[in-house]
């Protein structure tokens, strides 16, 4: 048996063995009463653990080296004790090589970080594997029902108006999920929370007060959930596996935004590997230039979780289940030129409110943490930095927003009024179209960052969520709510094969086109701001074979649409106006044939099918269809 020193007689540690199981690094418990080492120190001549109470030492451990076999500064051992786990639940540690402490790269659980935006003395603790995860009915949700909500865990909670019993935790957001199943979203997208380091942020001139507020640091222990989000600080990795149990109770995936920047791929791998164990969680957003998809499909773990990144490589995939979505970036930019009225938008965000993909699955977005929250893109013009200590010259230039008339808050009701228009069709692109939607959480109720677009270093009021503005701003979360009920009701968003854009089973028209405000004529002058889209009942997978269809003016003068004539004696009717107060509108004709649409607004129409009519002659795809159409009586003006 190897040498223990100790400062105390009751050892924690009775027994030490030379060369533990060589297949994991850091601590692994091999039974309630052993615990393996295996650490390698580049250049080091010996290794030390210690044990700690509080600030207290009360034994150190030598690690042996693997000498013999040629490997003099790798460290391997079992240790062995009574009830060892059980003890050192109460205790933390740290190794010494050399007269330098030091945590090892694997560690789990961190103390010294139990206070966000202060750290005292890193030390580690042990991390025990068994958790009861009973009744947790883990379940894998469809790409056609997701519903991604994207959240930084401290700022969802933080604020007083939360109302939450441990406001800015795990459990806090844990208390949140009645609000969430309530909201409709079903995928809860989580930025950094593993144990970052807050405090490693660039100093600036003026001297503010900063924070790395998001997380994306290489300074991180990455196997290990960050204490400081955890109302129990001791043992973070237990609050946050009961807040993804808790999640998938109720029916919801998780996934985690994980940023590496000088780790080896053997790492990378090691910790995504851990989560999907240990924590179960679903899915990841890996950024790190070493990391592609090839390798997660050939490996046994990670092969059965997602990967969300922005330009994965064609391949083929379970089509039942695939496992590479991909985030539209360029719809953030085209989807927010468009709805502030922009030319020569019309094509291209055609093309990215109906993207698909053979082998991945398309995500949009509109807003993220990275930007403007809904709510401000509707109220700036630009940018207003100031708070973040770098003279406004952070952030982003280009944010493609549009103040509808007054830069920030406002009393002006037309101002007020054209707002809450833009907002809804914002969400109507969003949440709407055919790819997977990721929405900012607060968007849903207007919460704001008073025009900053780059709030990556401000733990305050103006991260964090005021829970006050869901009551003051109700009517947009009740759009939110009525759009996602709209998403999961109508068969548009259910298919199992992607839209081709032709008719390719002769029924009359193409399964999806596109229309300017004379149906099936899609040829878009650069000035034009008017887009019609129409999704045809024969081929959508649904017994009433309604078909649907949406008409955008972003124009700012009203303009009306012929709605295409693809049923024999059935009207269409509508569902949703973004320019009305109710769903009930005033827009159509007496044949309901043709619609009036306002300025700057969305309609969605439905109208069920008999029977097809007739193939037309000709082509029938998308870009070319038959453009005759029934000439009908101008829309009714709406009432005053």
């Amino acid at each position: 048996m190897d040498e223990i020193t100790t400062t105390n007689t009751n050892k924690t540690v009775t027994e030490v063995r030379r060369m533990a199981h060589l297949k994991t690094m850091g601590l692994t418990i091999l039974d309630e009463n052993c615990i393996c080492v295996n650490l390698w120190r580049p250049g080091a001549t010996g290794l030390r653990m210690n044990l700690y109470k509080g600030s207290r030492v009360i034994q150190r451990i030598s690690i042996p080296s693997m000498k013999e076999e040629g490997m003099d500064d790798f460290f391997s051992a079992r240790l062995y004790g009574e009830n060892l786990v059980q003890k050192l639940d109460e205790m933390s540690y740290d190794f010494v090589s050399d007269g330098e402490h030091f945590i090892e790269s694997t560690a789990e659980v961190i103390a010294g970080r139990e206070n966000f935006g202060k750290q005292g003395r890193l030390r580690a603790r042990i991390s025990n594997p068994e958790f009861d995860w009973s009744g947790e009915r883990r379940r894998t949700i469809a790409p056609e029902d997701m519903v991604i909500y994207e959240a930084h865990v401290r700022g969802f909670t933080k604020h007083r108006s939360s109302g939450i019993t441990n406001p800015g935790t795990f459990d806090g957001m844990r208390e949140k999920i009645p609000y969430l199943k309530k909201l409709g979203v079903n995928t809860i997208f989580l930025l950094p929370v593993y144990d970052y380091n807050e405090l490693a942020i660039r100093e600036v001139p003026t001297g503010e007060k900063r924070i790395n507020y998001w997380g994306y640091t290489k300074e991180a222990f990455y196997m290990a959930p960050k204490a400081s989000y955890s109302s129990d600080p001791k043992h973070p990795d237990r609050e946050f596996k009961t807040l993804v149990k808790e999640l998938h109770k109720a029916g919801m995936n998780v996934v985690m935004d994980m940023f590496f920047s000088e780790q080896s791929p053997a790492y990378v791998l090691e910790c995504l590997r851990h989560y999907a164990t240990y924590y179960h969680i679903d899915g990841f957003r890996v950024i790190s230039d070493l990391f592609n998809s090839k390798t997660v499909r050939e490996d046994p773990i990670l092969s059965h979780v997602r990967f969300f990144g922005y330009a994965w490589e064609d391949h083929p995939q379970d089509s039942e289940n695939p496992m590479l979505f991909e985030m539209n970036d360029g719809y953030k930019e085209i989807a927010r030129r468009f709805v502030k009225s922009d030319e020569g938008q019309v094509d291209s965000f055609y093309r990215g409110f109906r993207a698909e993909r053979n082998g991945v699955v398309k995500v949009n977005y509109i807003t993220a943490h990275d930007g403007f929250t809904l709510r401000d893109l509707i109220s700036y013009d630009i940018k207003h930095n100031e708070a973040n200590g770098e003279k406004n010259r952070d952030g982003t230039d280009y944010n493609y927003s549009w103040n509808c008339g007054a830069e920030g808050p406002t009393r002006r009701k037309g101002v007020q009024k054209m707002r809450i228009k833009q907002e809804k069709n914002i969400l109507v692109m969003l949440l709407l179209g055919l790819p997977v939607p990721m929405l900012l959480m607060g968007d849903e109720f207007g919460n704001t960052q008073k025009g900053n677009n780059n709030a990556y270093c401000l733990d305050n009021a103006t991260t964090w969520l005021d829970w006050g503005l869901l009551e003051k701003n109700n009517e947009t979360f009740r759009c939110v709510r009525f759009l996602l009920k709209l998403r999961k009701e109508l068969p548009i968003y259910h298919r199992k094969n992607h839209y081709s854009g032709f008719d390719h089973k002769g029924l009359g028209a193409p399964d999806i086109s596109n229309h300017s405000k004379e149906p099936w004529n899609n040829n878009y002058p650069f000035y034009c701001r008017e887009l019609g889209v129409l999704f045809y009942g024969p081929y959508l997978e649904d017994k009433a074979g309604m078909s649907y269809y949406f008409a955008f003016n972003m124009h700012w003068e009203a303009h009306d649409f012929y709605l295409p004539d693809i049923t024999k004696g059935r009207k269409w009717e509508v569902l949703l106006d973004t320019a009305a107060t109710s769903r009930k509108t005033e827009g159509l004709n007496e044949e309901r044939t043709a619609f009036r649409m306002e300025p700057r607004s969305v309609v969605l129409l439905a109208c069920p099918e008999d029977k097809p009519v007739r193939k037309k002659k000709g082509k029938t795809n998308d870009r070319s269809t038959d453009r005759k159409h029934k000439r009908v009586s101008k829309p009714a003006s709406r009432r005053k």
